[in-house]
């Protein structure tokens, strides 16, 4: 027989002898490594993202970045329409291509449906090589009516009949084209920053509003591409030297206040350091966990190293070399690390669909092909082969014969073992609780954010999103029509709505007869009738806008009017213009968008999310339509059955404007919510797998060390102890190491946290009843552990304690 074929029957009788000691050690590992698995998809997914398309890792977003009080540190992804055609006029080899989301409605008979639609440069397919159905893509674009479709618009309009040559007529922005399709592409890979369904050529006549060629406008993203990242950031040098020509003596933006960069567009998925951290931390979640169950092996590898000292002894006399030994149990840990990696695997594929679920994803697990999970699972098997394996085989080939036939000590690492096993107990434990206090703390931020005052009341308001494609002589009517609705208190319109904003108009406004440097950049909102009452702001100085002042309505002004106009403006902007208290702003005068009183100041409505800081705002108030707005409607009863009306009353208002309509609460939810909570489930699910983990290698261990003490056990009862004393004996031995890693976790949570809660403008306290509550939970979890086993062995007789073999 081979000595690998020994070392496997070796392996084989080894795991039917000690089936506790086997089940634990499999189950362990493989539930560790099944968590590894899933949060290893989920990371490559995220970080992924772009790279499995030709082309992407050569283009970059040009990005924007102002340098003014109140404007976001963060780079903006977009440029003015025209930057690129301005580019090649200094830079004429410089190769780029534009992306511009449009709003679009395509008609079919008498249905209407929004779809995906952008506005791209003709080079777009020749510059991201997606692959082709149908047509050539790259030349598609090269006429004005021309469109490139995906596999899934082709099958919703044309079904299985053949999509070239074949129109679709859309409405973009109001105007209505008749496009020819000249090319069918696959679907966009999910894992794509930029897709769309129906792309056409940019068409300056056809498209260029007033903003397209106005520097400092956000119209759409511009790309760039370079043959490597020295010669993109070789040209990052020439935008500065770009804008000293053009943008600058252009008079709309101060030299200092702003510059331009570049993004890779493969970074541009976690380019936000939030998203990035989070992603980092769910790897991390996966990794420790996989420790912890490296840690649990070792832990029962090393305690179990008895056992098997007589056959190590017995192997030594008989010839065996350490060399030899040390190979047979490295095998034996490689052949447990396989078989514990199958039963992961199979419990990833069990798992998945409801960590799909719980993180709103669609990850799936492939076997062939790109992406294939086995080459991970082989890597992942060899190196946790070695680090379960190494230091318990090192142990079992260290024995020396002699003194184990003699039975002259005990094997098993003495008291350097025990203290390791004490050591790597302390440090799953302390894994275990900073994860513990870390989704104590996650769980609480978000109960935090889902009950916040947010300024406004969130219950009962209805956004209708697509408002602002009606045309603006039918706007009236429809906000007439959803306020005769039964149940409805109150209408408006604006250009902002709970996680909604459209327009992001700023302006660097100051006080009058001060200098502007003293300013600070703050949002221009226009809002229609009732916009206060309507979302429930509360009004802290002066009053709300009111129709009998003229000078309230800008519909009253001229397009050309540089008459003063009424503001209210939020307590941030009061507080941020130098203002002692919202009352003292009332009546003064500000300057930056034209010549403006303050009447009143209404407290900050956070309309974002809660990592984001309130703005400066000023309102402006309009009786006629303006761009870019969004309807809301107040109204009472029961949310699911609103909607139902909302979207009947819509679809017989406007028959041709898709309904697009949700609750506040929705709508925060999808926009700035979603992704904390369903990272936030990911990593409660990791670290309750790691708990669960931590507590089999505790089991393990109890149960192998009150084995080996109950003749101990039995003297001591029989000199007295009662079974509560014993009972406290044993539990209290494994109590010491949670007490430990209670003290190694805490500084280590609390700064993690700290700085997790740190992304949060609206965040709550790192309050030490997190901590306390964890240590005790994890002091419970660890004692009913161990208690069975410490109860059977406190409650046996001494007789039989003392015939114990």
């Amino acid at each position: 027989m081979s000595s690998s074929a020994s070392a496997l029957v070796s392996f084989y009788r080894a795991l039917t002898r000690h089936r506790l000691f086997a089940l634990l050690n499999i189950g362990g590992l493989a539930l560790g490594i099944a968590v590894f698995l899933l949060l290893f998809l989920y990371v490559r997914f995220e970080t992924g993202y772009d790279r499995s398309i030709r082309g992407a890792d050569k283009l970059y977003i040009v990005q924007e970045r102002y340098f003014t009080p109140g404007y976001p540190p963060e780079a903006s992804p977009y440029t003015m329409g025209a930057f690129l055609e301005r580019l090649r006029g200094d830079y004429p080899a410089v190769t780029g291509t534009r992306f511009w989301p449009m709003n679009a409605i395509v008609h079919q008979g008498s249905t209407v449906t929004d779809e995906q639609l952008v506005a791209v440069d003709p080079n777009f397919f020749a510059l991201l090589d997606f692959p082709a159905v149908a047509g050539d893509p790259v030349r598609a674009l090269s006429g004005p009516d021309t469109a490139v479709i995906t596999q899934q618009v082709a099958r919703k309009y044309f079904g299985t009949q053949p999509a070239i040559g074949r129109s679709l007529t859309i409405t973009i922005d109001g105007k209505t084209f008749t496009y020819r399709v000249a090319a069918v592409v696959a679907d966009m890979p999910t894992d794509f920053s930029f897709p769309s369904d129906i792309f056409v050529p940019i068409v300056r006549a056809r498209f260029a509003n007033e903003w397209f060629d106005h520097w400092g406008s956000t119209s759409l993203t511009t790309f760039l591409r370079f043959p490597d990242a020295a010669a993109a950031s070789a040209f990052e040098g020439e935008l500065g030297r770009f804008a000293e020509r053009h943008v600058f003596p252009d008079g709309n933006i101060k030299k200092g206040t702003w510059q331009q960069s570049l993004r890779p567009l493969v970074d541009n998925h976690l380019y936000d350091p939030a998203d990035r951290a989070a992603v980092t931390t769910l790897g991390i979640v996966g990794a420790l966990t996989l420790l912890i169950a490296i840690v649990n092996y070792v832990n029962l590898a090393t305690a179990r190293s008895g056992l098997r000292a007589r056959e190590v002894a017995v192997r030594k006399v008989l010839g065996g070399t350490r060399a030899a030994l040390l190979r047979q149990f490295m095998l034996e840990a490689t052949a447990t690390v396989a078989l514990a990696a199958l039963i992961g695997l199979a419990i990833a594929e069990l798992a998945l669909p409801l960590v799909n679920l719980a993180g709103g994803m669609s990850l799936s697990i492939r076997y062939i092909g790109e992406g294939s999970i086995l080459v991970p699972l082989v890597l992942v098997i060899v190196f946790v082969g070695a680090a379960a394996g190494l230091y318990p085989a090192l142990v079992l080939t260290r024995f020396r014969p002699a003194a184990v036939l003699a039975s002259a000590r005990a094997p098993g690492g003495g008291r350097a073992g025990a203290r390791l096993r004490t050591a790597l107990v302390v440090g799953q434990f302390a894994i275990a609780i900073v994860f513990g206090i870390s989704t104590v703390t996650m769980l609480a931020q978000a109960v935090h954010v889902r009950a916040a005052d947010l300024g406004f009341r969130r219950d009962n308001l209805f956004i209708l999103s697509k408002f602002a494609w009606v045309d603006e002589d039918q706007q009236a009517g429809v906000l007439r029509a959803y306020a005769a609705l039964p149940g409805v208190s109150a209408v408006t319109s604006a250009q902002n709505a709970p996680g909604d904003q459209m327009m992001t108009n700023t302006s660097n406004i100051y006080r009058a007869g001060l200098d502007q440097s003293r300013g600070h950049s703050t949002m221009d909102v226009v809002v229609g009738d009732a916009y206060f009452p309507a979302v429930g702001g509360r009004l802290i100085a002066g009053r709300l806008f009111d129709a009998a002042h003229p000078a309230d309505d800008i519909a009253l002004r001229g397009k050309d009017s540089k008459a003063p106009y009424n503001v209210v403006i939020n307590r941030t902007a009061a507080a941020n213009l130098g203002f002692a208290s919202p009352a003292a702003a009332i009546g003064q005068s500000l300057a930056g968008n034209g010549t403006m009183t303050i009447v009143g100041v209404v407290d900050d409505l956070r309309f974002r999310g809660p990592r984001e800081p309130v703005a400066s705002v000023e309102y402006r108030y309009s009786s006629k339509p303006f761009p870019s707005p969004y309807a809301m409607v107040r109204y009472s009863g029961d949310p699911a059955g609103f909607r139902d009306t909302a979207e009947a009353t819509w679809k017989r208002v406007v028959p041709a404007v898709p309904f697009a309509g949700r609750t506040v609460e929705e709508n925060l939810y999808r926009r700035y919510y979603k992704t904390d909570a369903q990272r936030a489930k990911l990593f409660t699910i990791g670290a309750v797998l790691a708990v669960l983990i931590g507590c089999i290698g505790l089991y393990g261990l109890a149960a192998f060390d009150t084995a080996r003490r109950i003749k101990e056990i039995g003297i001591r009862k029989t000199l007295g102890a009662s079974t509560l004393d014993v009972l406290r004996l044993l539990i209290g031995q494994f109590m010491r190491p949670v007490v430990l890693a209670n003290i190694v976790a805490w500084p280590i949570a609390f700064v993690a946290m700290r700085r997790w809660l740190g992304g949060f403008d609206d965040r709550i306290a790192l309050s030490p009843l997190f901590f306390v509550a964890v240590a005790l939970v994890a002091a419970g979890i660890a004692a009913a552990t161990v208690f069975a086993q410490s109860w059977r062995v406190a409650r046996a007789e001494p007789a039989r304690a003392l015939r114990y073999e």
